[in-house]
């Protein structure tokens, strides 16, 4: 990420995730002095810098859901905060060698691509880094996916016959196009791994 977009990036988190819940009234970890949560606001910000506007808030709603705290008045640790942002967003920071992996030898990975739920196994495999993903864990993704899959095509249809289609529609249908062609990359990238 070049310095401008990294910049604007960090006021984007702070604008977006930080400020608000700070005037919602969520206050530091107890475990963290003031200083070392300066420090972890400065992290998130420099971390979460790649998410767009609608990913924080998707963040921000999650935050707001799951205050930490006996009296649900905290920050999460930054941790927390940081692993649901990639499931939520996942960096552009290219595939890992074990996502590579994944998509050059699971055998589900091509049903996967041809029926519209790899973005929900790469999700899962980027969020439970090293872990395979079992059958049990394909089964449920595959519905949650093929549900997304559905609601692309209804979408695609009407579009075809020129309907009117709600501007929250064609956000998911172009983040969902979007996110199935970076797993076909990532599986065409692994693909050429192997026969290197």
């Amino acid at each position: 990420m070049e310095a401008k977009e990294q910049s604007e990036g960090e006021k984007r988190v702070e604008a977006v995730l930080i400020a608000p819940l700070e005037a919602l009234g969520l206050a530091r970890p107890t475990t963290a002095t003031i200083a070392k949560f300066e420090g972890q606001k400065n992290e998130l910000r420099q971390k979460l810098a790649y998410m767009t506007e609608r990913g924080l808030i998707e963040l921000r709603e999650w935050v707001e859901a799951h205050p930490a705290g006996k009296d649900a008045d905290r920050f999460p640790i930054p941790l927390k905060i940081l692993k649901k942002a990639r499931e939520i967003e996942t960096p552009e920071t290219g595939p890992s060698p074990f996502i590579l992996k994944v998509f050059a030898t699971h055998h589900l990975v091509p049903e996967a691509l041809a029926k519209g739920w790899a973005p929900e196994l790469l999700r899962q495999v980027t969020a439970e880094r090293g872990i395979w993903p079992g059958d049990w864990t394909c089964s449920r993704l595959r519905t949650a996916g093929i549900d997304h899959a559905r609601r692309l095509e209804d979408i695609e249809l009407r579009m075809s016959r020129g309907e009117q289609i709600p501007p929250e529609e064609v956000a998911f249908r172009d983040r969902r196009l979007a996110a199935m062609r970076r797993c076909q990359d990532i599986a065409d990238q692994a693909r050429a791994g192997q026969a290197a």
